[in-house]
């Protein structure tokens, strides 16, 4: 955690046209830290200050680069009318330092950025009902739609090989053959369950390897908690853009569905909390549907099903492979934690394959 004098002198390089207050975290997320920031001056906004993670970003400038693209062209489309405002009332904006560039590196050559604080809005980690869950569809509907037509080979690649399930299980394998025999013993039955499915999950991967799927604008971190809402649970925002990148339309179906339609908490410690909810899952895809179906291929369409389960299974191998080597990725609150992860993804995803044939039904019937 950084002090409020580091955060002030950083705060100071950007061109944010305010006097530093205070400042104090803000948000739960597991890479980056964030702040929120207050001005002196009444009439200014407050404002978001990012530490971003180089060891999970190692191109942080093309990283930057992506948000401001990515918001500028969606900022050009609504001055011209081309933006329905349904979930994206407000757009993300990143502001310049003082030497121009979107970034400000600290003594310890760590990359920050600034962006205006979005007002009067809010972020739920858990959803509690099927209109919040429509909306996160709408919302994130309309980021994948208004996006599609950006240039997707201009975009960086934040993150190598960050959804690609053949790369994940490579890394999983690794972690294997190096974790102490005591942590393989502890896991040794999640670990055969995980690879009696390897295959199947790894079925969109080969079907882009094969040039089956078209490559999108992805927002490739999905999470109901970065969709921001206003009072009346409305979408307002999507927030979070350091993931975006070139990918395929079932990593943001699938990775918002493995929250929004989580009954437990990512990390639940009771795993009877932890289950697939259908109607979250129906209401979800009808508001992402409404605003995608048209521009999906048929390959698309027929391998959406399988979107939630894989990044699910993603998810869990990730938090495992973590644990494996020493939690070495994602920040953890106590000893275990990645475990107490993996078991509930891991639950979420049994409870997911449970309700397969569901899923695929439901969604086939969009396409009737």
């Amino acid at each position: 955690m950084s002090s409020k004098q580091e955060i002030k002198e950083i705060f100071e390089q950007f061109k944010a046209g305010g006097s530093f207050q205070s400042a104090e975290i803000f948000g739960s997320g597991h890479i980056n830290d964030t702040y929120i920031v207050y001005t002196i001056e009444p009439d200014k906004p407050e404002f978001i200050l990012r530490k971003i993670n180089q060891y999970v970003f190692r191109n942080v400038p093309g990283l930057l680069e992506n948000t401001a693209n990515i918001t500028d062209h969606l900022r050009k489309r609504k001055e011209n009318g081309n933006i329905d405002e349904a979930g994206l009332k407000y757009i993300l904006k990143l502001i310049p330092a003082v030497s121009d560039e979107y970034y400000v590196l600290d003594g310890n050559k760590d990359y920050w950025c600034l962006l205006y604080f979005i007002p009067e809005s809010k972020s739920l980690d858990v959803v509690e009902n099927t209109d919040q869950a429509m909306e996160g569809g709408r919302a994130f509907g309309n980021f994948f739609r208004y996006l599609s037509d950006f240039p997707v080979k201009e975009l960086h690649i934040a993150i190598p090989y960050f959804h690609d399930t053949e790369k994940r299980l490579e890394w999983f394998h690794n972690s294997i053959e190096e974790a102490d025999q005591s942590k393989l013993e502890e896991v040794r039955e999640m670990i055969d369950y995980l690879e009696e499915r390897a295959e199947k999950m790894s079925t969109i991967k080969n079907a882009g390897n094969k040039g089956l799927l078209p490559l999108r604008v992805t927002h490739n971190d999905t999470k109901f908690n970065n969709v921001l809402l206003d009072k009346n649970d409305k979408a307002i925002c999507i927030i979070d853009l350091d993931t975006v990148m070139p990918g395929y339309v079932h990593y943001d179906f699938g990775d918002a569905l493995r929250t929004i339609a989580n009954t437990g908490e990512e990390d639940d410690q009771d795993l009877d909390n932890v289950r697939f909810n259908l109607d979250y899952f129906k209401a979800f895809t009808k508001g992402y549907l409404n605003r995608t179906l048209d521009i999906l291929t048929e390959k698309e369409k027929k391998l959406l099903p399988l979107g939630p389960l894989m990044m699910t299974y993603n998810q869990v191998i990730r938090f495992l492979t973590d644990y494996l080597q020493g939690d070495i990725y994602y920040k953890t609150d106590y000893p275990k934690h990645n475990l107490q992860r993996t078991k509930a993804q891991l639950t979420l995803y049994k409870s997911m394959e449970e309700a397969e044939d569901e899923m695929r039904t439901y969604i086939y019937s969009f396409m009737e």
